[in-house]
């Protein structure tokens, strides 16, 4: 599921509508967080027009709605994970314990 999550964020591309017209938002986890100097859709620079600002704007609420979808996948996972790690050595002890048997 932690794979999961990070792939749907880095692969779906969430889009809005400004103006009539379909606005590409990007994925839910920026390039830029994964490589530094990569520019930013979501925080477009001082040297961004005007429609540049205004889509950027749009995206806000999309891109945190998908955010907020991949890191509850990624911490569904994480506490799978957790659960699992735990449940193996109970099940170790358990398969290591000597069964008494009652013979007469």
């Amino acid at each position: 599921m932690v794979l999961a999550g990070f792939a749907i964020g880095t692969d779906y591309r969430a889009s809005t509508s400004v103006m009539g017209l379909t606005q590409d938002c990007g994925p839910s986890i920026s390039t830029s967080w994964l490589l530094s100097g990569t520019p930013d859709q979501m925080h477009p620079g001082q040297t961004a027009n005007d429609d540049e600002r205004r889509a950027a704007a749009a995206c806000g609420p999309v891109v945190r709605e998908s955010r907020v979808l991949v890191v509850t996948l990624m911490g569904l996972g994480c506490l799978v994970a957790l659960v699992g790690g735990a449940a193996i050595p109970e099940q170790a002890e358990g398969a290591q314990k000597p069964r008494s048997s009652a013979r007469s």
